[in-house]
């Protein structure tokens, strides 16, 4: 039984990260999507997107990541983090 939670959990994870990748992708294509160096240990996906942007557009960006990691989390059940920085 837990082989069998790990792999849902690990396809949740993967189903979560390819939604939000996609997501990222469609409204900012020019954003380099990357796994964050340090994630902590609860997260099940952790992604640094990187923006050549202005810090405005970027704080704007964060708004709308958090917004599909709520969505995201609720549907899949794992944990995200997601930040846009700039580049």
């Amino acid at each position: 039984m837990a082989l069998a939670l790990v792999k849902q959990t690990a396809f949740n994870a993967a189903a979560a990260t390819a939604e939000l990748v996609k997501k990222i992708n469609m409204e900012y294509p020019q954003a380099e999507i990357r796994p964050r160096e340090l994630p902590l240990a609860d997260e099940d996906v952790s992604l640094e997107v990187v923006l050549p942007l202005p810090m405005a557009e970027i704080y704007r960006i964060r708004d709308r990541l958090y917004e599909w990691i709520l969505e995201l989390q609720e549907r899949h059940g794992v944990l995200i983090l997601a930040s846009a920085v700039p580049q």
